[in-house]
């Protein structure tokens, strides 16, 4: 039986930035590369995780008023959710749906490999297949409302 794996699914390079990088400067990049989430690293380890910053954490950014020219430290999530490489990806859409998100950093050894959307996940038949065939099946049943 044949699992696929999250770092098939990752095997773009991440967008990365430093915690400095102004909030402006994050949704720039996520606008021009089309992107919905910047991977924050530490600025002298680029593939040391310390936080994301979302399409999400802009929008609250904005809709709270707080200046654009602070940097990301100030509205990237942190710690960040992660998944090593070789864990089978229905494992992703698991921890998509458990904490609400769209995106997932995956590493490998503890180290920056890649990012997984929601987009990656449903855009590909074979992942879905993947999906349907391994994941792990949950009863649904109606609410007691």
């Amino acid at each position: 039986m044949l699992v696929m794996k999250a770092e098939i699914l990752a095997r773009k390079p991440p967008i990365t930035a430093t915690p400095d990088t102004k909030i402006k400067d994050i949704a720039r990049i996520m606008a021009e590369k089309k992107i919905g989430l910047v991977v924050i690293v530490d600025k002298s380890q680029p593939d040391v995780v310390v936080g994301v910053v979302s399409e999400r954490d802009i929008v609250r950014a904005v809709a709270n008023n707080i200046d654009v020219n602070l940097p990301a430290k100030e509205i990237m999530t942190s710690p960040v959710i992660t998944i090593e490489g070789d864990e089978p990806i229905w494992n992703v859409a698991k921890i998509m749906h458990e904490h609400n998100i769209r995106h997932v950093v995956v590493t490998k050894g503890g180290k920056l490999f890649g990012v997984i959307s929601i987009r990656d996940l449903v855009s590909e038949q074979s992942v879905l297949r993947s999906l349907i065939e391994y994941g792990t099946p949950e009863e649904h049943r109606p609410s007691a409302d």
